[in-house]
């Protein structure tokens, strides 16, 4: 008995219930009930997601069973019960609970009726192509790692979360001695808010409801919000209404009936129904009125009728069943979710500073990966290139080498080179010392110190990192924008402005530039005719205009670059600057652009809409095409409009003049000049290659080329100072595809730079 007396320890309830009480509860708040802010998701969808992103189940792949699914997140990372798991799974699969669904299910996953989903073992799933964006860039140390319930395996703390996700799918749970109501939002109102906050971060909420008008439901529905919705938004806790969508319609006879498209979110409409049924057999002078409660809902969509008597008021009985039954709700929104490592309530503005904090840092965290896979990377290039250069003495030293790390270090001492490059020279294919390869390692070593230089000057400023945010959310918005689904209305019925009623469009004019210091940017036209545009010591290259095209704000520019592809560029995608601003590179407007690619020629008009202007595309190497304006009339943002050939390069691009007493003029960087009649050259396609313009000489290049008179001049300057003109009337026409004569004597190897 004394051993046993030994082992009991006498304490206070309130110490053992205070001991064991706050663990737990700090378990359920942390690590289960409420979501996080910089993802907007809870432990659980977040261990799902991961779960199917490392199962290979994108959007692109075969849905699998959700057994398979929930099996694995359980023995990896979710250790309770399977029910909590799949459950979780189901509610982001259904398009009445998520305003934008994280999985794609298959199956029956459950309905708007309350009726629950199939078992596991016959439902499917995997991944939505919006929820990729929140998985986006994860292998890139963008987020932190810990260990999971076992000790095994790593697991992510939160997701990159590429969108606001927090407030575009909402959040509903309760903890211990806290809960969170989070509503749904639309997407591209949320994403415009966000940028208009890193804008301006000192955005005040009439400013952020201006983007952000209200919550968005994905059953649709009325918001009846006034005061009420900006309390919310300010303090993280309201009240609003949501209102079921009734139409009054006629039936076959005289008779109306109220007709039910959207209920309230959240609502059973099995339920709605029976509450109107049961409401009916109490026979009430109004509800005497209800004749029949009909559900003809199928898979077009929600449609419930309620039939009424043919004296019936159909408004009376409208407001009434709005009082009485679920038709009509209050949602009373309470924004809590884990912020700085605990809960708290946060307003609209305190969400979105958060979220854009943790995005800049997702994106730098990125880059510094990218930046130091890309210096790797360039290292080992750096000694191929050696190596392929020097290949005879590198295969003697490898031939007479007792073995390979003998032979490695007789690399690292002959070349100076490092342990990883004398490797990567071990490991080189027999294949790759072709001069093909040679100039492909040289032209990837171009482009890969072109991309350590950007992403180290994204990584040095805090400003191009938030850049780098707004353009990555617009084009996810651009990708996933939908309509708003909820209006909506005051508390006296009038409707909120929403961007679903169109606003007058303000049409301005325009200027669309490329610079001298290959960036691209819009400003007004009035600002563009003010500046001053004379070359001074003091000019920067962000104030010389390689390129100009004018156009109308609502056009679309059409950017021809030197690789024969072509960008379109919507003018409202760009935020408007003054002439003397750097603007934003090509690059940041579509991925497929490569970095050592720029506009030589700009062309503005509406999309689907371009006349049949014809353009004139002309080579450094001399081969010419005419085509078609109407002919970059497709969806794609980047495509080809001339096949060249390697080593060729597109030199200019402009609107042609297809008068037959005009000339075709071409300077030649080693001071040739064909003046070549304005004929035969024949319409092509946009997949053709063009034609033969001049016939340029091995190791010279076209520097110029357009289409001219015969009482004009041509004017040339040397890349050692010298000009001269040359009067067009004292040049004889010559055919296309010859070799042209020369315009000027060049000496001491001088060329021509400008014509």
């Amino acid at each position: 008995m004394d051993n046993i007396n030994e082992k009991i320890f006498e304490s206070n309830l309130s110490d053992v219930l205070h001991g064991s009480m706050m663990p737990y509860a700090e378990h359920v708040i942390m690590d289960r009930a409420l979501p996080r802010v910089e993802d907007g998701l809870k432990p659980v969808q977040r261990r799902i997601l991961y779960t199917m992103y490392e199962m290979g189940l994108t959007p692109d792949k075969p849905h699998k069973k959700c057994a398979k699914i929930v099996g694995d997140c359980l023995g990896k990372y979710h250790p309770h019960g399977d029910t909590s798991v799949y459950d979780a799974l189901v509610r982001m699969a259904q398009n009445f609970n998520m305003r934008m669904p994280l999985i794609s299910g298959h199956g029956n996953f459950g309905t708007v009726d309350g009726d629950g989903a199939a078992a596991y073992r016959y439902t499917e799933a995997r991944l939505e192509q919006i929820s990729y964006e929140l998985l986006r860039d994860i292998e890139k140390e963008t987020v932190n790692f810990n260990l999971n319930f076992d000790d095994t395996l790593m697991e992510p703390d939160t997701l990159p979360g590429r969108y606001p996700n927090l407030l575009v799918n909402g959040a509903y749970g309760i903890a211990v001695g806290l809960a969170t109501n989070i509503p749904t939002h639309n997407l591209a109102e949320v994403i415009d808010g966000t940028i208009a906050y890193i804008d301006n971060p000192k955005i005040k909420i009439d400013s952020l409801m201006r983007h952000i008008k209200g919550p968005d439901f994905p059953t649709g529905g009325y918001i009846i919000a006034d005061e009420e919705l900006k309390k919310a938004y300010l303090t993280g806790k309201g009240k609003i209404k949501i209102r079921a969508r009734v139409n009054i319609e006629k039936d076959t006879g005289d008779k109306k009936m109220l007709v039910i498209t959207e209920i309230p979110f959240q609502v059973n409409k099995a339920n709605l129904l029976k509450s109107i049924v049961d409401l009916k057999e109490t026979k009430t002078d109004i509800t005497s009125l209800i004749h029949d409660v009909v559900d003809e809902s199928d898979r077009n969509g929600m449609r419930a009728v309620v039939k009424l008597k043919k004296e019936a008021d159909p408004k009376k009985v409208l407001a009434y069943l709005y009082k009485k039954t679920q038709l009509e709700i209050s949602f009373g929104i309470n924004m809590v979710a884990i912020a700085s490592g605990k809960p708290k309530q946060m307003g609209l503005l305190d969400i979105i500073s958060y979220y854009v904090n943790y995005q800049r840092e997702v994106v730098l965290r990125r880059c510094k990966f990218d930046l130091e896979r890309a210096k790797e990377r360039a290292h080992i290039l750096e000694g191929l290139i050696v190596a392929v250069k020097n290949i005879d003495k590198v295969i003697k030293i490898i031939k007479s080498s007792d073995n390979t790390a003998h032979a490695k270090q007789n690399l690292m001492s002959e070349f100076s080179l490092t342990e990883v490059q004398a490797q990567a020279i071990l490991d080189l294919r027999l294949a790759r010392l072709t001069k093909l390869e040679v100039n492909k390692l040289e032209e990837e070593l171009k482009q890969l110190k072109i991309t350590i230089k950007e992403l180290s000057e994204i990584i040095a400023d805090k400003k191009l990192q938030m850049e780098v945010v707004k353009k990555e959310m617009l084009e996810i918005k651009k990708k996933y924008k939908e309509p708003r689904r909820s209006l909506i209305l005051l508390s006296d019925g009038t409707e909120v402005e929403t961007d679903e009623k169109e606003e007058p469009v303000i049409v301005e004019d325009m200027v669309f530039a490329y610079t001298a210091n290959n960036m691209i940017k819009k400003m007004t036209e009035k600002s563009f005719a003010n500046a001053d545009r004379s070359i001074s010591e003091k000019t920067t290259k962000n104030e010389i205009m390689s390129l100009y095209v004018k156009a109308k704000s609502d056009e679309t520019i059409y950017a021809v670059t030197n690789k024969g592809n072509v960008v379109k560029i919507e003018m409202s995608a760009l935020s408007e600057s003054r002439y003397r601003e750097k603007g934003v590179k090509l690059t940041e407007i579509t991925r497929e652009v490569s970095r050592d690619e720029y506009p030589v020629g700009l062309f503005a008009g509406k999309d689907g809409e371009l006349p049949e202007t014809e353009i004139l595309m002309v080579t450094t190497l001399g081969v010419a095409k005419r085509i078609n304006f109407n002919k970059f009339n497709l969806q794609k943002q980047y495509y080809s409009v001339m096949n060249l050939k390697d080593g060729d390069t597109l030199l200019t691009a402009t609107f042609y003049d297809a008068n037959p007493e005009k000339f075709i003029a071409c300077i030649t960087e080693k001071g040739k000049i064909l003046f070549c009649t304005n004929k035969g050259l024949a319409l092509q396609d946009k997949n053709a290659g063009g034609s033969k313009l001049m016939d340029v000489a091995k190791g010279d290049k076209i520097i110029y080329a357009n289409v001219v008179d015969d009482e004009g001049e041509v004017i040339v300057i040397t890349d050692n100072g010298l000009y001269k003109r040359v009067i067009t009337a004292n040049l004889n026409p010559v055919s296309r595809g010859a070799k042209g004569v020369k315009i000027a004597e060049l000496s001491n190897g001088a060329k021509i730079v400008y014509g």
